[in-house]
């Protein structure tokens, strides 16, 4: 076979005329593709409402004994400081106690083998000075609340139990959850809510119960609410007895 100049010249030519190839076209783009593949990411997530997103309720003042704090799914040791974020869940061990200060200024005091969740009281979102009302879920124990006045508000703090939800605007009461033990005075009923009051005023009704009927209980006063029957009519403080005169 002969050389041919002119055929190699032609040849070489055409390489230098033949378009890129589509394994190189695809690597030069590779990294704008990167960035737009991120940006409609980005608008994505944007778009989508984050079911995880927590507000800060407040934080750990005080507490003695062992406690936990859940969030997520996720356990962890309560200690000092500690930020406590809206739908925690505060747990006490025996001999152990949480106190949590609000952001508003009220104070929630945890008692022993207790355990609550703060949520965000979702009352008039669109006005500022309702944006950091609470209310508290508990499940079991005993919770001490020191409630800051809500000034020029019709908001009210409020605690809730499987049978009772105490409302209150400013005042220091005492909510406590028993379950699995007679009430005083209906021993078949293996739950009830006692509500102590030490200041102030507080609302309480069973929104179980067949009777809405709502009870006002003032300073130095409590009440009881046993399980599916509308609240006590409130006696002294201490009184402890449904069988008391008055209850009816």
């Amino acid at each position: 076979m002969f050389w041919n100049g002119n055929q190699t010249i032609r040849k070489t030519r055409s390489a230098m005329n033949k378009p890129p190839s589509l394994e190189i076209v695809r690597r030069r783009s590779q990294p704008g593709a990167h960035w737009l593949l991120l940006v409609v990411l980005m608008i994505s997530v944007s778009q989508i409402p984050d079911a995880c997103a927590q507000v800060r309720a407040g934080s750990i003042t005080e507490i003695e004994g062992i406690a936990s704090v859940e969030r997520n799914g996720q356990t962890t040791l309560a200690a000092l400081a500690t930020a406590i974020m809206e739908g925690d869940k505060i747990q006490t061990a025996e001999r152990a106690t949480v106190t949590v200060s609000l952001i508003d200024g009220s104070r929630l005091t945890l008692s022993e083998s207790s355990s609550m969740v703060i949520y965000r009281a979702k009352v008039e979102p669109a006005i500022a000075s309702l944006a950091d009302r609470f209310f508290v879920k508990l499940f079991s124990g005993t919770l001490g609340s020191v409630v800051t006045p809500a000034p020029n508000s019709s908001a009210q703090f409020e605690v809730h139990t499987p049978n009772a939800v105490v409302g209150v605007r400013g005042t220091d009461f005492k909510t406590e959850y028993i379950a699995g033990r007679p009430c005083p005075g209906f021993p078949t009923c293996l739950l009830y809510t006692d509500v102590g009051v030490y200041k102030g005023i507080v609302e309480v009704t069973n929104p179980t119960s067949a009777n809405a009927a709502a009870v006002q209980v003032t300073s130095g006063y409590e009440t009881t609410v046993p399980c599916e029957l509308p609240p006590a009519k409130p006696g002294p403080l201490g009184m402890g007895d449904l069988t008391a005169p008055g209850y009816h």
